[in-house]
C-alpha cells in the first residue's frame, strides 16, 4: 500500500521546489502583503483607544448590529485593546488570507492545467498525484509562515492587553482558516472545468461563509459556528484564548485536501467532475462579429456573478437595520454617545452611508476586473487574433471603457435596490428609495475613477495591474479605519472615496462629483492613447 501511495506522489518534492523557485517573487509579495495587513494596525491601537473611559465608550459603539455584521462579535466582560482589535480586524484578515489561498491554489492547479504545463509535467516520471501533493504542502507552508510571522510581529509590538498567548491563538486561527479555504479550493478545482470557474465558485463560497457569519453574529450562534470566519472569532483571542476552533479548522482543512486527492484520481486532465450545464454552440452569434459584442461575451460571466454578489451583500447588510433600530432604542448610553434625541434617523443614515461606502468599494472589484480583462486576454495571446484583423484598437479599447462605466453604474444601482428591498421589510421607519439612490449616486464617480485608472494601467503598463488592486486596498483601509486612526485630513483625500463628501451627513459637492467623473474618463482617454501606440505582447 505504501509503495502504491508513493508511486502516486513520486517526485512531489521536486515539483514543490520548482513551484517555489518559479514563483518566489509572487509568493514573497503575497506573504509580505498579507502579513502586513494582519498586523499593521496593532501599534496604532493605543493612540486610537485613548483612556480607559474612552475605550469603554468605543466598546459600546462597537456593539451596534451593523458593526457586528460587518466585522464580528465583541466579547468579554469589558472591552480591551486586544478584544477591539480582534473585532475590527480578525474577520477581514481571515478574508484576505482566504483570498490568497484561493488564488494561489487555482494558480498552481487549474491554471497550470488549462495552459498545458501540467500535461508536460505528467509526461515526465512523476506520480499522478504528485502535483496536487506539492500544492497541498506549499499551502501548509504558506499558512504556517503567515501564522508564525503574524503572531511574532504582533507580540513584538508589546501593546497593552495584546499578550503573547493571545497573539499565538489569533495568528494560529488565521493560519487554520487559510488551510480550510486552501482545502476547499482544491476540492472545487476537481469539480469545475476551468480556472475561471474555480476562482468564481471558491470566492462565491467565501462570500457565502461571510454572510453566514454576519447573520450568525447578529441572530444565531449556530450559524456562526458553521462558518470558518465565525468559528475563528470563537477562539476569543486576548480573553479566553481557546484552541478548540483552531484544531477543528485544521482537521477540516486536512480532510478537504484528502478529499481533493480522491476526486483528483477520478477525473481526466482538463475536465471537471461536475456536468456541463449547457452544451457549447457550434457557431457564434452575429453579436460576436463586432469587438464590442466580443468584449461583453468575454466579461459577462464575471459581471453577472458580481452583480448577484453585490445584490446579496447589500440585502444582507440591510437585514441588520431592524436590529439596529432596536439596539438604538434599547441603549440609553448609545443614544447619549451619538447625541440622539427624539429622532434616531440621522444615526441610522450615517450607518447606511458607512455600509454603502463599503459596498461601493466592493463594487470597484468587478470594475477593475473588467478593465484588466483586456490585459489578461493580451497576456494569454488571444488578442493577436483580434487586432491582427481589421479591428481598430480605438474601438476595442472604447468597448471596454463603455463597459466599465456601465458596470460601475450597475453595481451602484444593485446596491440601492438590494438595500432598499430588505430594509423596507425590517425597519419600522424605512428609508425611501430616493435617499438610497442618492447615496449610491454620490459614490458613483469613485467607481468610474477606478475604472479609468485600470484602463490607463492597461494602456501604458499592463504588467503593473497590481497597482490598481493595491490602491483599492488602501482605499478600503482608509474608508474602514481612517476615522478611528485620527489621520490628517489630506491622507483620507488621497482616494476618491475620501474626496467625495459623505452625503447626507455632509453637503453634496457638484464640482468634486463632476471632477472625479471627468478625471476617470480622462484616464481612459490617456490609456487609449498608450494602448494605441504600444506593442501587443503576450
Amino acid at each position: 500500500m505504501s509503495t502504491f501511495v508513493g508511486s502516486l506522489s513520486a517526485q512531489w518534492t521536486a515539483l514543490l521546489r520548482l513551484i517555489m523557485r518559479r514563483d518566489r517573487w509572487v509568493l514573497s509579495a503575497w506573504l509580505v502583503g498579507v502579513i502586513f495587513f494582519c498586523v499593521f494596525f496593532v501599534p496604532m491601537m493605543p493612540e486610537m483607544m485613548g483612556t480607559d473611559s474612552e475605550t469603554l465608550v468605543l466598546g459600546e459603539m462597537m456593539k451596534n448590529p451593523a458593526m457586528v455584521a460587518m466585522c464580528g462579535i465583541l466579547y468579554g466582560e469589558e472591552p480591551t485593546i486586544g478584544i477591539i482589535y480582534t473585532q475590527l480586524m480578525m474577520v477581514w484578515s481571515a478574508v484576505v488570507v482566504a483570498v490568497m489561498n484561493i488564488l494561489l491554489v487555482v494558480r498552481y492547479t487549474r491554471t497550470d492545467e488549462d495552459e498545458g504545463r501540467l500535461e508536460v509535467i505528467r509526461s515526465l516520471p512523476t506520480g499522478r498525484q504528485a502535483h496536487l501533493v506539492a500544492v497541498a504542502s506549499l499551502m501548509v507552508y504558506i499558512n504556517g509562515v503567515v501564522a508564525l510571522a503574524s503572531g511574532f510581529i504582533m507580540a513584538l509590538f508589546n501593546v497593552e492587553s495584546i499578550d503573547v498567548a493571545g497573539c499565538v491563538v489569533y495568528a494560529a486561527a488565521l493560519g487554520a482558516c487559510g488551510l480550510v479555504f486552501a482545502g476547499l479550493t482544491m476540492v472545487v478545482v476537481q469539480l469545475v472545468h476551468s480556472a475561471r470557474g474555480a476562482i468564481g465558485l471558491s470566492l462565491g463560497l467565501l462570500g457565502g461563509f461571510y454572510l453566514l457569519r454576519a447573520y450568525g453574529d447578529v441572530s444565531s450562534e449556530t450559524a456562526s459556528l458553521l462558518s470558518p470566519l465565525g468559528l475563528i472569532m470563537r477562539t476569543y483571542p486576548f480573553y479566553d484564548n481557546k484552541w478548540g476552533p483552531v484544531v477543528v479548522l485544521v482537521a477540516v482543512g486536512v480532510v478537504l485536501m484528502l478529499v481533493s486527492f480522491v476526486l483528483g484520481a477520478r477525473r481526466d486532465l482538463g475536465q471537471g467532475l461536475m456536468p456541463v450545464l449547457r452544451r457549447a454552440r457550434a457557431h457564434g452569434s452575429r453579436f460576436l462579429a463586432g469587438e464590442w459584442g466580443l468584449t461583453w461575451r468575454l466579461t459577462r460571466g464575471t459581471i453577472i456573478g458580481w452583480a448577484i454578489t453585490i445584490f446579496i451583500f447589500s440585502a444582507a447588510y440591510a437585514s441588520v437595520m431592524g436590529d439596529m433600530e432596536s439596539f438604538i432604542d434599547s441603549s440609553p448610553l448609545y443614544q447619549q454617545l451619538m447625541g440622539i434625541g427624539d429622532d434616531d434617523q440621522e444615526v441610522a443614515k450615517s450607518v447606511v452611508v458607512m455600509l454603502v461606502s463599503i459596498m461601493s468599494i466592493i463594487g470597484c472589484i468587478p470594475v477593475l476586473t473588467t478593465a484588466f480583462k483586456l490585459s489578461s486576454e493580451e497576456s494569454k495571446g488571444r488578442l493577436d487574433y483580434v487586432v491582427g484583423k481589421t479591428v481598430s484598437r480605438w474601438s476595442l479599447f472604447a468597448g471596454y471603457g463603455v463597459l466599465v462605466v456601465l458596470v460601475a453604474a450597475l453595481m451602484q444601482a444593485l446596491t440601492a435596490i438590494g438595500f432598499y428591498s430588505v430594509a423596507l421589510t425590517v425597519m419600522d421607519e424605512p428609508f425611501t428609495f430616493e435617499f438610497l439612490a442618492k447615496v449610491c449616486l454620490n459614490l458613483l464617480p469613485a467607481l468610474i475613477f477606478f475604472g479609468g485608472l485600470g484602463l490607463m494601467i492597461v494602456g501604458w503598463a499592463k504588467k503593473f495591474t497590481w497597482i490598481g488592486w493595491a490602491y483599492l486596498g488602501g482605499a478600503f483601509l482608509l474608508t474602514f479605519l481612517g476615522g478611528m486612526l485620527n489621520l490628517p485630513e489630506w491622507v483620507a483625500k488621497i482616494t476618491p472615496f475620501g474626496l467625495l463628501p459623505h452625503w447626507p451627513t455632509e453637503s453634496f459637492s457638484v464640482p468634486i462629483w463632476l471632477g472625479l467623473v471627468v478625471m476617470g474618463l480622462a484616464l481612459m482617454v490617456v490609456g487609449a492613447v498608450g494602448y494605441r501606440n504600444r506593442d501587443i505582447t503576450a
